[in-house]
């Protein structure tokens, strides 16, 4: 019996390391300074470092972390929790985002917190926002 139960454990603690090492390699990917060219009227720089995000939108400055799922379908996902805000008002509201990682673009359209998580990238004011970024 104590060999079963060894090797359920060691089955489960190899499938908690992947599981682990999995999400930092998905942090990796973004990690570093990614901005807008401020074409559509959206100045952004979004800088991402491990499972932490600060984000500077037209002057005001969110920080946040963030959970990734890359294999959600039909579009990758990201959970943005809003520990600081301008207004104060962070308190861990949560933004449900959709993304697109292509090399050295990244496209994320978030959902303001309270709406549900984006279908499309799109902007719809006050609703949800449409940042395609570049790695800087």
């Amino acid at each position: 019996m104590n060999i079963v139960r060894r090797t359920i454990f060691s089955l489960f603690f190899a499938a908690s390391c992947l599981c682990i090492l999995h999400a930092e390699d998905s942090a990796k990917a973004f990690s570093g300074t990614w901005k807008t060219d401020g074409a559509d009227g959206i100045d952004a720089t979004w800088t991402f470092d491990g499972d932490k995000l600060k984000a500077l939108v037209n002057g005001n400055e969110y920080k946040a972390e963030f959970k990734v799922d890359e294999k959600a379908k039909p579009h990758a996902t990201m959970d943005v929790t809003i520990t600081e805000s301008p207004d104060g008002d962070g308190g861990k509201k949560v933004g449900k985002a959709i993304y697109k990682l292509d090399g050295n673009k990244l496209t994320i359209c978030v959902a303001m917190p309270g709406n549900e998580r984006p279908s499309e990238f799109k902007t719809i004011d006050e609703v949800q926002y449409n940042f395609e970024l570049k790695k800087q």
